[in-house]
């Protein structure tokens, strides 16, 4: 697990290959946010979709622009542009078939983000409404 969490802090999420995920890590993303003219709100969904404990655990996603993250909840966040972390504070498990939400606001255009990836392993992706 540390190596996976190693890989997530340094990798890219399109460098995650499914070849590398070890067995019984899943995970599904739901992103859903809500624009203005300066900016957006998001609210993110993780859920464990596999067999394993995510603990502790690093959302990374990849801004399609120039966004920039304002504040956020649930989570601690930190970016290296366009990458955006997201790493487990006070609740730092997501067991299988459970599910926990973090937000942000952000500046920016309201695009959708890419390459979700949790601790290394690529998410499935929805985006839905606010």
């Amino acid at each position: 697990m540390a190596g996976i969490l190693l890989a997530a802090l340094f990798a890219t999420p399109a460098q995650a290959a499914l070849a590398d995920v070890p067995a019984g890590y899943d995970c599904a993303v739901t992103y859903a946010s809500v624009g203005w003219v300066t900016g957006f709100t998001a609210r993110v969904t993780i859920r464990n979709t596999g067999t394993r404990v995510f603990s502790p655990w690093i959302l990374q996603f990849v801004f399609p622009g120039s966004q920039t993250i304002a504040q956020g909840w649930n989570a601690t966040f930190s970016a290296t542009p366009p990458s955006v972390q997201a790493a487990s504070s006070w609740y730092t498990s997501i067991s299988p078939g459970t599910s926990f939400d973090i937000g942000f606001t952000a500046n920016g255009a309201d695009d959708h983000p890419t390459g979700f990836t949790l601790n290394g392993v690529p998410c499935a992706v929805t985006y839905g409404p606010y």
